[in-house]
């Protein structure tokens, strides 16, 4: 993790700040690439002439224990910028900095490393995008932060946020002012490639009925993200006529789960859906409630359970838990995806890449086209990412509605064997 261009979690070191444009974009000419906060984010990643004219960021969480994803997410980024790019976007020279939304105290994202990051983003003259976050509770803080930053609001594209009310009201699903207090100055700066939580929830409630299952016992890690699935999949099952049996949190900071189990057991579910993300003590929970229930009820579980080497922690508890994925399995990919496979492997220096690597991918190729086909400044960059129009591209033909929703939306279940995810099948689902 600590090794320049891995982009690892925290570089101790401080490094000075370059020299900056007092204007914020402009003339390319005119700008030299400042850089972001030594404390939260990596070196600038760059092997192009000089000194770049801009910056792109990611922000995601590269501590906890589900870190290997994030990691591989960032190299993707450094693939497409290095590879596909040369460090150019049109006449622009752009470097890339990963930065950290994680503490080694948290075990995952926090609330706190969040905000200062988005203060820090916002307060960089040169910055023009942000691809991230991978948590929705995250994107919530960070957001707002960047659609009134100083010089205008900046590019924000997520590759893995689900939750609904970052970019539309669904109540009672989401929470009142979602999503317009996400946007102050009334600016829409925010897009994503991830299917969003009312479909993702929804599709775990069609896979249960096509597999049979009749009732259903909800647990859920009380975050933005998994008390949202597991609403959105309540209000699906409910409508399918699977009985729900229990509905509630877990505490990530518990040392036993069992007394959960054993509720589960007295309601006699037949499946369990546990909402929420691996980095909360996710292994520890699937083990206590497997040794309390035994084979029989069915695990089904978001993408907060990827990487599927993390959730493989639970050792033989984990074996034919199915988990979501936000968008299309790899093995569906096209022409285009299946080039780029090939490609990374190589690169990345493992045979096989995740599917959060391949959509970190696409919208930094996004992000990249948008600020080639700007003037330099954040509100251009932010027109052409939501007038984007992708064709046969790694993730396949799809745009962005006017609320930054991705239009191509797929919902893929892998189903964990001998300790890996192995794809099932796309399951069409929505409230």
């Amino acid at each position: 993790m600590k090794k320049l261009f891995v982009l690892g979690a925290l570089v101790a070191a401080g490094t000075a700040l370059v020299a900056v444009s007092s204007s914020y974009g402009g003339p390319a000419c005119a700008t030299k690439a400042g850089t972001l906060p030594s404390s939260a984010c990596g070196p600038v990643f760059y092997k192009g002439s000089g000194k770049p004219q801009y910056l792109i960021a990611s922000d995601l969480p590269l501590q906890g224990a589900g870190r290997a994803q994030p990691i591989a997410m960032t190299k993707a980024i450094q693939y497409v910028l290095e590879k596909e790019f040369k460090f150019k976007a049109g006449n622009y020279t752009v470097g890339y900095q990963s930065c950290d939304d994680a503490t080694a105290q948290q075990g995952g994202w926090d609330s706190a490393k969040c905000t200062s990051n988005a203060r820090a983003y916002a307060a960089e003259k040169t910055l023009l995008g942000i691809l991230g976050t991978f948590n929705s509770g995250c994107a919530k803080l960070i957001v707002p932060i960047a659609n009134r930053a100083p010089g205008g609001a900046i590019a924000m594209l997520s590759p893995a946020n689900t939750a609904i009310g970052l970019t539309h009201a669904k109540p009672p699903l989401t929470d009142p002012g979602e999503p317009q207090k996400y946007y102050p100055t009334g600016v829409r700066n925010y897009a994503r490639v991830a299917t969003s939580d009312d479909y993702q929830g929804p599709a775990a409630a069609v896979l249960l009925q096509k597999l049979g299952k009749k009732s259903v016992y909800i647990i859920h890690d009380n975050q933005t993200f998994g008390k949202g699935v597991a609403l959105a999949f309540q209000a699906k099952a409910k409508q399918l006529g699977i009985a729900v049996k229990g509905f509630e949190a877990w505490d990530a900071k518990a040392a036993s789960y069992e007394a959960i189990g054993e509720r589960i057991k007295g309601q006699n579910a037949a499946s369990v859906y546990i909402a929420g993300i691996i980095d909360n003590n996710g292994a520890k929970l699937i083990k206590d409630l497997r040794g309390v229930l035994g084979k029989a009820p069915t695990f089904v579980g978001p993408d907060g359970f990827t990487p599927f080497s993390a959730t493989a922690e639970a050792g033989s508890a984990a074996e034919g838990m199915f988990i979501s994925v936000a968008g299309l399995p790899i093995e569906k990919l096209g022409p285009t995806g299946k080039a780029f496979l090939t490609a990374f492997k190589k690169y990345q220096g493992k045979t096989k890449v995740d599917p959060y690597a391949v959509y970190a991918a696409q919208i930094a190729q996004i992000m990249l086209n948008s600020i080639a086909k700007s003037d330099g400044t954040r509100a251009s960059v932010v027109k052409n990412m939501f007038a984007t129009k992708v064709t046969d591209g790694i993730m396949g033909t799809f745009g962005f509605d006017k609320n930054g929703d991705i239009t191509a939306k797929a919902i893929s279940f892998y189903v964990m064997k001998n300790g890996d995810g192995v794809f099932k099948e796309v399951v069409a689902g929505k409230i």
